[in-house]
């Protein structure tokens, strides 16, 4: 089995070395990426990664599409070999619950050719200059009855799939377009750890950039962030994300 991960990312280079290592470990053989415009160093390991055979780097310099994950996903089937592809964010981790990730895949009957896998959404800690996952160790409990559109912590699934070069992925890559893969229902043998806001600079930069790019309103959630900007008061409203050791 040849496992294959689709990678997007900007401006991430707190975290994506990491994240490529750790999967690099837990199972996936390859990385096929797309970097839009970065410069805070991401695609300069992006780029590391290419010339040691890891990775395969796609460029983006031109505004921001919904679409990269599809032609990623088609590449890694078409171009690359893969059995089984994930199409993740730069700050999603992928944690088998069992072995490893292919032993995980692995064991799926092949009548299935979509596993859904569960988020764990990691909170916001007090920056003290440590590395993000020593820091960030405290997560929103995955009973917690949170379907608040303002939330950043709203439960979500994401879906691994089979290698299939017809593969058409929703804009954030959270399941195909009518698959005719069939789902594994009832199961969920893979979570994915969840780490959206490491530090204020990280989130800054990240909102920052979102709000320029989508310009209209996202959601209600990217509504407060876009507010926040324009009124001045960034600080308060990352400030508010935060779980400080009291609130812990």
């Amino acid at each position: 089995m040849k496992l294959v991960m689709t990678l997007r990312a900007r401006d991430e280079a707190d975290i994506v070395d990491a994240q490529i290592a750790f999967h690099l470990h837990a199972g996936v053989d390859f990385v096929v990426a797309t970097d839009h415009r970065s410069a805070d160093g991401t695609r300069e390991i992006l780029e590391s990664y290419a010339s040691r055979g890891y990775l395969h780097l796609i460029r983006e310099d031109g505004e921001l599409r919904g679409d990269w994950f599809t032609p990623m996903a088609r590449l890694a089937a078409t171009d690359f070999g893969a059995d089984w592809v994930i199409n993740s964010d730069a700050d999603e981790f992928w944690w088998p619950r069992g072995g490893s990730l292919k032993d995980v895949l692995g064991s799926i009957p092949e009548r299935y050719g979509l596993v859904r896998a569960l988020l764990r959404q990691f909170v916001p800690r007090p920056d003290d200059g440590a590395f993000f996952a020593d820091r960030m160790v405290a997560r929103v409990v995955t009973a917690a009855p949170i379907n608040d559109p303002t939330s950043l912590f709203r439960p979500n699934l994401k879906a691994i799939h089979r290698a299939d070069p017809r593969v058409t992925l929703t804009a954030g890559a959270h399941a195909p377009v009518r698959s005719a893969f069939a789902p594994l229902r009832g199961w969920y043998p893979i979570e994915f750890l969840h780490f959206p806001i490491r530090s204020f600079e990280q989130c800054e930069r990240k909102y920052s950039n979102m709000t320029a790019a989508l310009g209209e309103s996202r959601n209600a959630y990217y509504d407060q962030v876009r507010r926040a900007f324009s009124e001045g008061r960034f600080a308060q409203f990352y400030e508010s994300l935060t779980i400080d050791d009291d609130a812990l």
